[in-house]
């Protein structure tokens, strides 16, 4: 069956799918999402500012173009005003001549033109009604543009002031939601750290319990093994203590000749290398017998240079044989004239 993995994606180490950090690296993957994730909030809130901005920038350029435009209308209007003035002002001087002219053939033809006259009075005085009426009438439109050039500004600086009220709204609004999420990013931060706290005193207490466990089973080893010691030791001396006058030992000398007592047995190897057992046939170990005195013998271990001293009392077995004793046979080196089964002794490491 297939297991399913998980790539860190720090090192792209394969994990156990149930792994919750790297093996190989050791970040956890929860915390690294976690990242990923406000990292993306970022980025979201960084565009959304330059959106913002972008907005501004074109409501901006927006407003600009209308006020150009509102700019070229009036000067356009202004310079038709202009030229209709000019119109007006040449038609007026053309009037003004025809009616010098007229004025003239009045003079040169007095009586005819008495009519004419009268006549052209009227036709001044209608002209006049026309000139005040074309005159009030471009008055009231000057005024009409002024009045629409106010109410146009005062609505363009109406929209302006609505912008940016509605500018200020949103920048109060975004900072009230950082606000909001750094207070929210803290908190979370605080109960993470204060959950990681809280984890490690546990797992301090936890270490000290087991160290102290461990502690407690070692001493109970040790206090069951010295028991242990003491009544192997006991037994031993006990039965030591049974025995009394010389050992007698069934076993004869290398030469055949009988022995009465464990220093006789040993003597003959005094200065030579014999073998020692504590109870294995199979584990016997190279030593010196260096003396042997009426009530003791002496050993030297060669490995540890140590000095033994036995009572004779401790001695519990003594083989010997012409042909050498080895632990497992004769062709097994190396061999020994003579071994003696004692005690295991105790060496102190300094």
């Amino acid at each position: 069956m297939k297991v399913k993995t998980i790539t860190c994606p720090n090192c792209g180490h394969a994990n156990n799918f149930l792994a919750e950090d790297c093996s190989q690296c050791g970040i956890i993957f929860s915390k690294y999402y976690e990242e990923l994730e406000k990292a993306e909030d970022l980025r979201r809130h960084i565009e959304e500012q330059e959106k913002a901005e972008e907005l501004k920038r074109q409501q901006e350029e927006e407003a600009r173009i209308e006020e150009e435009r509102r700019r070229r209308e009036e000067a356009e209007k202004a310079e038709e005003l202009r030229k209709q003035k000019e119109e007006e002002a040449r038609l007026e001087a053309e009037q003004k001549a025809e009616a010098q002219k007229r004025a003239d053939i009045l003079r040169r033809q007095k009586e005819e033109l008495e009519k004419v006259e009268e006549l052209r009075r009227q036709e001044e005085e209608k002209a006049r009604a026309e000139e005040e009426r074309l005159r009030r009438e471009e008055e009231e439109k000057a005024e009409a543009l002024r009045q629409q050039q106010e109410e146009e500004a005062r609505k363009a600086e109406e929209l302006r002031r609505q912008k940016e009220e509605e500018a200020r709204a949103e920048e109060e609004r975004l900072r009230r939601e950082e606000e909001e999420k750094a207070e929210a990013l803290r908190q979370q931060q605080e109960e993470e750290a204060r959950k990681a706290e809280e984890l490690r005193r546990q797992e301090e207490e936890e270490a000290r319990a087991e160290e102290e466990r461990l502690r407690r089973e070692e001493e109970e080893k040790a206090e069951t093994l010295r028991q242990q010691e003491e009544d192997a030791q006991e037994e031993r001396d006990k039965a030591a203590a049974d025995m009394t006058g010389p050992l007698l030992m069934p076993v004869s000398t290398p030469d055949f000749r009988p022995a009465e007592t464990l220093q006789d047995r040993l003597s003959p190897y005094a200065g030579q290398m014999i073998g020692v057992s504590y109870g294995n046939p199979s584990e016997i170990q190279n030593v010196k017998l260096i003396s042997v005195n009426t009530d003791h013998f002496q050993i030297f271990y060669p490995i540890s240079n140590h000095v033994v001293s036995y009572a004779y009392r401790q001695l519990m077995l003594v083989t010997e044989n012409p042909e050498g004793i080895s632990a497992v046979g004769p062709d097994i080196s190396p061999v020994f004239p003579v071994v003696i089964e004692v005690p295991r002794p105790f060496f102190h490491k300094s």
